[in-house]
């Protein structure tokens, strides 16, 4: 954070990102995009679909799903856009590579089941020179955008022996997905080049798709219990 690498402004925007991840792995784990801009107006909404997803490219949280905008103030949404592109991210936690991203807003296919997004696993993956196979643990959650819960797990699923502090955790038995293997292959081949990445999955109609890749997840701030594993 205090001295991003050029590279890091590539893999926080998510409109050149794209790219980088189609090179790296292919075009099959992308999130089908309608289209991105740079300006919105009311008339940018005219050719989308009814249910779409609308996100800033040079932000983290400037996402709004929209399940039907025949029921939407379309009006709100160019605004609410527009505020998106006005602001700078980068001075809000020190995350300094996000004020490279030339700012626009994407515009993605809905992943939807009854109008609710698919569960979220966030692989966390730590190169160490000496060491042939990185660590990886992962977030598995749930209802991100309402009574959210994370579980923790190792490579092998087995549970995490720590937590994430704040996060409360689901009390039900969580299934190892049956992609596990292909996302630890993809998540290990597109951060092999780096300390630190977080790879973000979906999974849905059983295709695997990238949420996005973060080298600085909640500004560098995560903390867990027991509190050693902060070390």
């Amino acid at each position: 954070m205090r001295f991003p690498q050029p590279v890091f402004s590539l893999l926080a925007d998510k409109v050149l990102v794209r790219e980088h991840i189609a090179n790296v792995i292919g075009e099959r784990y992308l999130v089908p995009c309608f289209f991105s801009c740079k300006t919105v107006t009311t008339s940018t909404f005219d050719s989308l679909p009814n249910a779409f997803v609308m996100k800033a490219n040079h932000s983290a949280g400037q996402v709004k799903i929209v399940t039907d905008k025949r029921n939407e103030d379309i009006q709100g949404l160019t605004t609410l856009a527009n505020e998106w592109l006005r602001s700078d991210f980068s001075s809000v936690a020190r995350e300094k590579h996000y004020g490279n991203i030339e700012p626009q807003i994407i515009f993605e296919h809905a992943l939807l089941t009854n109008g609710c997004p698919p569960a979220d696993y966030k692989f966390n993956v730590f190169n160490e020179p000496n060491n042939s196979e990185p660590y990886i643990f992962i977030q598995y959650m749930q209802d991100r955008f309402g009574a959210i819960t994370q579980n923790l797990f190792l490579e092998d699923w087995s549970p995490a022996p720590f937590e994430r502090s704040g996060q409360k955790s689901s009390n039900t038995r969580i299934e190892a997905p049956t992609a596990l293997n292909e996302m630890l292959c993809v998540a290990k081949k597109l951060s092999e080049h780096f300390g630190y990445m977080r790879v973000d999955f979906y999974l849905y109609d059983d295709k695997i798709y990238i949420g996005e890749l973060t080298l600085t997840p909640a500004a560098g701030n995560y903390t867990f219990n027991p509190p050693e594993y902060n070390t």
